[in-house]
């Protein structure tokens, strides 16, 4: 009898052990199975994203410059960059711009970002770019820094006290009173674009804008087909 016992107690755990590989094994297998992702791809994507922002920031300064003087364009910066950037910012990527002499306290860098800034200390390029990566598997984030250097427009408002319009100063001083970003040459690094791409989510229009097309434009494409969708 107790030999009968110990059978069916050996049967039962060995069935059971069964059970659970059968179970366990297509989950694993499924993750095993799961693409990697393509890292160029995504450098290449976040790289036009930075420069389609960049360009868009600079348009509206410049053209804010152009029209009224530094003061009336560090308006528009103040109102503009926040905007630009969010609409830059859908389908699992965001961009903003971050420094350790910040002038908006919304440009503040995280711990993350302040070691890759100083990582940038000694580079004086805008070409110059780190990847790295952070979030658990499931919800992987690649994250793109590209280095801001200060440009001869920049100086006006961002450049030593002593060479800054004391009017401008003061305007800056009751729009950011928390801030630290002047005392810059040109040529002096000024912060950097940081670019973020939730996986999956972002891997859906990465190749496109790999290839340059407007995040703008790749959403509207979104939107519109969803739409089209549903309506059937």
């Amino acid at each position: 009898m107790k030999l009968l016992i110990c059978c069916l107690m050996a049967v039962t755990v060995i069935s059971g052990c069964g059970a659970q590989d059968t179970e366990t094994a297509p989950a694993a297998q499924s993750q095993a199975q799961a693409p990697a992702p393509d890292e160029a791809e995504l450098t290449a994507a976040a790289r036009n994203l930075a420069g389609q922002f960049g360009r868009d920031l600079q348009s509206a300064l410049l053209g804010a410059l152009n029209e009224n003087g530094p003061a009336y364009a560090m308006q528009v910066c103040q109102i503009r960059a926040g905007e630009i950037a969010a609409a830059h910012s859908a389908a699992g990527w965001s961009v903003k711009r971050v420094s350790d002499k910040w002038r908006n306290i919304t440009g503040r860098p995280d711990s993350a970002e302040v070691a890759v800034l100083a990582t940038f200390a000694d580079l004086k390029t805008d070409s110059e770019f780190l990847t790295r990566w952070s979030g658990p598997d499931s919800a992987r984030v690649f994250n793109y820094y590209q280095t801001i250097v200060v440009r001869e427009m920049c100086l006006q408002c961002h450049g030593d006290l002593q060479s800054v319009d004391l009017d401008l100063w003061q305007q800056v001083k009751i729009a950011y009173p928390y801030d630290k970003a002047t005392g810059y040459k040109e040529g002096d690094l000024r912060g950097m674009f940081v670019v973020s791409a939730h996986l999956p989510e972002a891997e859906k229009i990465a190749p496109k804008l790999a290839e340059g097309i407007p995040i703008g434009d790749l959403v509207a494409k979104d939107t519109t087909s969803a739409d089209t969708t549903a309506k059937q």
